[in-house]
Parts: structure tokens; C-alpha cells; sequence
């Protein structure tokens, strides 16, 4: 009786208590605006980094934008990325392997896995570490670390307010979102971020306090860096929209394709490279160190064939110029695709730190160069411009590679503000991820989480069960016993049904508890030949009105602890022995669960275990047959 007293305040401390709409919504603002500060000073460091290794300067301002200079350092900067790598490979070796993580998978890994809890020392350690890659010539980007940075302010705080969890789990997504958001000036796209990749729940409960967030952390980026767009892209007016007809949209289809076997190669290539590294060296620091000295050839070997470095860091200004349409050549883009791949995959697989998205960005923008430079040659009379193709590599890319369609088409438009191609865009993007997961389930975020057992859902099924009234979802086959009924005489009055019967036991009117009887329990005994039903009533068991929602009462029995809810019907405050009208039993909502979700089942596949159903039918057999 102790433990059961015990149990619902252990599990109230365990879910802490349920903060006001107000009070979440004022706490995504305070995790958003404080994201975006945090942002601020991210990009800071990540510029007093980059002007260090690459000009000599202690300068606090960078604009990724514009292409940097000629290095004082000359040959030598193809040094600076291994210098940064060692720092990196040391920071993010000063905790165990467990919580290394990458950036937004981690998020995902903590929302999912974690009950929202996101380490907030490593997260720090992380993000310090992508800065101090992307600012020394790594090919990654700053968003993932200022999506950490958000989670871990936005978990710590939920911790500390003792809230309950799924209330931390919609601030952890939103202090991701308002990363997003600070990073990019792009709050529509990072709500949708959150929505698609982080929040096992939409509802207004948990949109509103992203949103919040993400606004507040877009306000706070735009008071330093203004209301622009990320890029600037070549102006188009309504009299010259290239992609009008049915035939200008048929090379978007084959685009849409190849993105998505590009995002294939790219997933499939993290992991390939690293394996390879592993085998050339164990050395954490040798094997970066390796890695990175490449990818500093790479970024003086592009200097010295285009005049610029174009793959260190984010790779902005590339990606600016493209849009700009300042550059056309074919072999411009194939190097550069080719470059910005490489690199990336070097960095990240060799156990650097820092983000994808902006390597998506830039590899779906250089491989929309190419292919419309293809086109061009091909079609001739289509009037093709490669801006057009650019954006829509982007998307794609950016789609292919994450699974979030509706992120991809929206985040591209808030960076370019540009909508002439949204129709080809759109068809690009959906193509690119139904082709990617034909060849490859998870993408590039859930790979990983996948490989160690942490499996991501890919769908948000509407629970329909959850909201039926109890009435509907409750079981009547019950008995009304006396408490002082003998319970051997009881067990003999009753008939089996192959299903579990429940005995509701009055003490004269009021409601005393209940028993349940599984099938088989004629062949039951009881050790004490006078006990009586009173003796043996259980009271696990939360009370319900017909009219509530599973759900509510799915909480009641959390909260409790019970097994069991009972229905009563009447007016009565009290409970009484005649009021009660059904039985809601833990196997009858997963019967319930079961049947929600037959609809979205997928086909059934092959029998995983087909010789050995075959080999017990055939044993069974001809065990028969020689009878």
C-alpha cells in the first residue's frame, strides 16, 4: 500500500509541473531573444577566427558574403584548417563519445530519446568547436551550432523551471528554431524546421512557443545585420519570368532526379569517407589533421584556378556569385560542386564540427549550374537562366539531404525572396526526396541515430483515438457483486466469454473497487474458502465520464499509475456502485492504438523468417502423416 501511495508523487516529480500557455510563450521569447544574442556573438567569434588565419587582423567583422583576400600567409594558409582541426578535434574529445553527437541530430536524439534534455557543456563545447572549423577554412556552416546553442539554453531553462516534459521538448525545438532563425533571417523556414524535424506534437500549445521563438531570435539578428535577405539574387520582373510553359518545366523533372541522387552520394559519402579514414589511421588527431590538410589544398588549389578560395567555411560569397549571375561557366560550377563535396565530406568525417546545411546550399547551387548550362546546350531555344537553376539546386539539395520538403521550399525563398521559380522548385524538391529515400531511408540528420538503435519517426499520424469520447471506447461486460458475496460462489455464477471480465463490487451503494477476471478463471481456487469479494477488491483504477476524451484519461492513468479506468454515468459527485457503465483496460486502448493506426500501416513485406515457418509446418506434417 506504501508504494502505491508513493507512485503518483514520484511520477509528478518526474514530469514536473504544466506552465501556463502565457508563462511557455514568455519563455520561448526570453530562449529566443537570448538565442539571437547569442548568435550575434557566435558569428563575432567565428569572424575574430577567420581574420586571424586568414588576414592577421583582430578584427570582430566578416562579411562571408565577399570573397576573402589573398592570405598574408600565402602557400602556407593551406595550413590554417589543420591548425584550426587540432583545437577542434580537442575540444570535442573532452567528453565521452556518447555525448560528441552532431549538431542538429543531437537535437533530434535529445527531443526523441532524451525526454528534451540537452547537455549544455558539451553543446557549448560543440558549438565553440564548429566555430573555431568554420572560421579556420572547414567546409561547414554556422547554423548548427546556433541551433545547439538554443537548445541547450532553451533545455537548461526548462530544467530549472521544472516543467513538465512535454512542455521542455517544445522549448527545446523552439530554442533550435530561433538558432535557425538567427542564423539564416529566416523565421518562416526555421518554424517549419522545428515543425518537420523536431516536435512530436503540432498543436497550438506547442506552434505558438516556437514561433515566439523564432521571431524573437530573427528580431534580434535583423537589429545588427538588417532586414536583406541572406542573398541577393539577379532582379526579375513579371515580364520576363523564364518558366512559363510545360517544356520549361521537363528539365526541372530530370533536376529533380539527379538531386536526389546527389543527396544519396552525399549521405552515403560521410560515411564511406570515414571508414576510409578510420582504416588509414585510429589517431583522432592524425586522422582530422590528415583530413584537413586536404581540404586546405583544396581551398588554395580553387584560389589559384579562379582567383578565389571559394570552399573555406560556408562558401557564401560562391554562392552569392551564383545568384548574382557574376559567373557561367560550366567548369566553374562542376569545380566547384566537385570542391564543395569533397571538402565537406573531408571535414565532417574525419571528426570535425559544424553544420550541413549550408554545404547542401552550395552543392545544390553549383549543380544547378551545371545543369543548366546542360540544358541550355541541349535546348537551345528554351530561354534558360541559371539563377533559376541555382535556387532550385538549392531547395532540392537542401530537401534531398534533410527530408524536410516544406522546410527546403521555404527556407530558400526566405533567402532569396525570390518566387518566379517556386512551381519548378517545388516539383524539384519532391522529387529529390522521394528519389533519396527510394535508394535511402534516413537522411542525413537520422542516418546516424539509426545506426545505434535510434530510430526518428518520418510521419505524424493523427491520433483519432486519442480524441474519442470514453463512451465509445469502453467495454460493458461487467458484473454488479455485493461486497459480501463469497468469492468461490461468485467465480461459479459467472460464464466464461474468452475475454476478461470485471466485477464491480458495492459495499449497499456506494462503489467499493473492483476485480478482474481472465479467461480460464473457472479453474481458480482460493486458498481461503471464506473470502469474500470485499477482501479482494483492487483500487488501481482512475474514474472517467462518458463524454471524456482518451486522452484525458490516458493522462489520469500516468499520473496515477492505474491500470484501469472506470466509467461513471449519473450526476453523482460521489461514486456508486450503479452508476458505473464500462471498463477502459490498458489492452483496450492498444487495441484501440492498433486500429488508429491501420490506415497508415505500411504494405506488409516478405516474412523475415521464411525457412523456419516452413520447417515447422513441415515438420508438423509429416508427423501427421505417419500417424
Amino acid at each position: 500500500m506504501k508504494s502505491a501511495i508513493l507512485k503518483p508523487a514520484m511520477q509528478k516529480s518526474i514530469e514536473g509541473r504544466f506552465a501556463s500557455l502565457f508563462e511557455l510563450s514568455a519563455l520561448a521569447i526570453a530562449i529566443g531573444t537570448v538565442t539571437g544574442l547569442m548568435g550575434v556573438l557566435f558569428r563575432a567569434l567565428v569572424a575574430g577566427i577567420h581574420n586571424f588565419f586568414f588576414l592577421g587582423e583582430l578584427s570582430l567583422y566578416y562579411d562571408p558574403n565577399i570573397h576573402t583576400v589573398a592570405s598574408w600567409l600565402g602557400p602556407l594558409v593551406i595550413l590554417s584548417p589543420v591548425v584550426g582541426g587540432l583545437v577542434v578535434i580537442y575540444l570535442t574529445r573532452l567528453h565521452a563519445v556518447e555525448h560528441r553527437g552532431q549538431g542538429v541530430s543531437d537535437v533530434i536524439d535529445a527531443i526523441y530519446y532524451r525526454e528534451g534534455r540537452v547537455r549544455s557543456v558539451p553543446a557549448f563545447i560543440k558549438s565553440l568547436a564548429a566555430g573555431i572549423q568554420s572560421g579556420s577554412g572547414g567546409s561547414v556552416g554556422r547554423e548548427a551550432a546556433i541551433v545547439q546553442i538554443g537548445a541547450a539554453l532553451a533545455s537548461r531553462l526548462a530544467r530549472f523551471m521544472n516543467i513538465a516534459q512535454w512542455q521542455r521538448m517544445t522549448l527545446v525545438a523552439a530554442g533550435a528554431a530561433s538558432g535557425l532563425a538567427a542564423a539564416f533571417n529566416a523565421p518562416l523556414g526555421s518554424i517549419v524546421f522545428a515543425v518537420e524535424l523536431m516536435m512530436p506534437e503540432i498543436s497550438p500549445r506547442t506552434l505558438l512557443p516556437v514561433t515566439m521563438a523564432a521571431g524573437a531570435g530573427t528580431f534580434v539578428a535583423r537589429l545588427f545585420y538588417g532586414l536583406q535577405p541572406t542573398f541577393l539574387v539577379q532582379t526579375v520582373t513579371a515580364s520576363q519570368l523564364r518558366v512559363s510553359g510545360v517544356l520549361d518545366l521537363l528539365p526541372f523533372v530530370v533536376f529533380g532526379i539527379l538531386l536526389g541522387l546527389t543527396s544519396w552520394l552525399m549521405i552515403r559519402a560521410l560515411g564511406w569517407t570515414e571508414a576510409l579514414l578510420t582504416k588509414i589511421t585510429a589517431n583522432p588527431y592524425l586522422r582530422h589533421a590528415f583530413a584537413m590538410l586536404l581540404v586546405g589544398l583544396l581551398i588554395y588549389a580553387m584560389k589559384w584556378a579562379v582567383g578565389d578560395y571559394e570552399i573555406e567555411g560556408p562558401s557564401y560569397a560562391a554562392l552569392q556569385d551564383i545568384l548574382q549571375g557574376d559567373v557561367t561557366s560550366v567548369w566553374f560550377f562542376a569545380l566547384l560542386f566537385v570542391a564543395k563535396l569533397v571538402a565537406t565530406t573531408l571535414t565532417l568525417a574525419s571528426g570535425g564540427s559544424g553544420g550541413v546545411f549550408s554545404a547542401s546550399l552550395i552543392i545544390g547551387a553549383a549543380l544547378g549550374g551545371v545543369v543548366g548550362n546542360l540544358t541550355h546546350l541541349i535546348l537551345p531555344h528554351l530561354d534558360i537562366n541559371l539563377a533559376d537553376y541555382a535556387i532550385v539546386g538549392m531547395a532540392g539539395m537542401l530537401g534531398g539531404t534533410t527530408g524536410a520538403a516544406m522546410t527546403a521550399i521555404v527556407m530558400v525563398f526566405e533567402l532569396t525572396r525570390d518566387y518566379n521559380v517556386i512551381v519548378p522548385l517545388i516539383l524539384a524538391v519532391t522529387l529529390a526526396i522521394a528519389v533519396r529515400r527510394g535508394v535511402l531511408p534516413h537522411s542525413i540528420y537520422t542516418l546516424k541515430l539509426a545506426d545505434k538503435g535510434h530510430e526518428v519517426p518520418d510521419a505524424l499520424q493523427a491520433n483519432t483515438y486519442r480524441i474519442r469520447p470514453v463512451e465509445r471506447a469502453m467495454t460493458t461486460d461487467f458484473e454488479v457483486r455485493p461486497a459480501d458475496a463469497m468469492l468461490d460462489e461468485v467465480i461459479g455464477a459467472l460464464a466464461e466469454t474468452g475475454r476478461p471480465i470485471y466485477v464491480v463490487i458495492a459495499d449497499g451503494k456506494r462503489f467499493a473497487g473492483y476485480i478482474r477476471l481472465d479467461p480460464g478463471f473457472k479453474l481458480w481456487r482460493s486458498r481461503d474458502a471464506g473470502l469474500r469479494l470485499g477482501d479482494v477488491a483492487r483500487n488501481d483504477y482512475v474514474l472517467a465520464r462518458p463524454q471524456d476524451t482518451v486522452f484525458d484519461v490516458i493522462g489520469r492513468l500516468a499520473r496515477r499509475g492505474a491500470r484501469l479506468a472506470i466509467v461513471m454515468g449519473g450526476v453523482n459527485r460521489i461514486p456508486r456502485a450503479a452508476d458505473v457503465v464500462g471498463f477502459i483496460a490498458l489492452e483496450t486502448m492498444g487495441e484501440g492504438v492498433i486500429e488508429n493506426a491501420r490506415a497508415y500501416a505500411p504494405q506488409a513485406t516478405r516474412n523475415p523468417f521464411p525457412l523456419l515457418y516452413r520447417r515447422r509446418v513441415g515438420r508438423s506434417f509429416s508427423s501427421w502423416w505417419k500417424r
